[in-house]
């Protein structure tokens, strides 16, 4: 006969709210900076270059995937 015992469930429980506590962003998401400034003086042209050039339906989409909606 099968035995419930909470040695069985506690454990994975308690990892579950450790991976759901490390998955969520620390600020709620607010912070709408990238973490990361590069101080490439030709790379940030680049980018901006990037941006300046691509059109409005892209701009949005990669606003919707990166969660910084317009």
């Amino acid at each position: 006969m099968i035995e419930f015992k909470p040695r069985y469930f506690l454990p994975p429980a308690i990892a579950l709210t450790v991976l759901a506590m490390l998955h969520a962003p620390a600020d709620g998401g607010r912070g709408g900076a990238c973490a990361v400034h590069t101080r490439d003086a030709g790379l940030r042209a680049s980018f901006a270059s990037f941006q300046r050039t691509q059109s409005a339906t892209a701009a949005k989409a990669c606003a919707i995937a990166s969660n910084n909606l317009p």
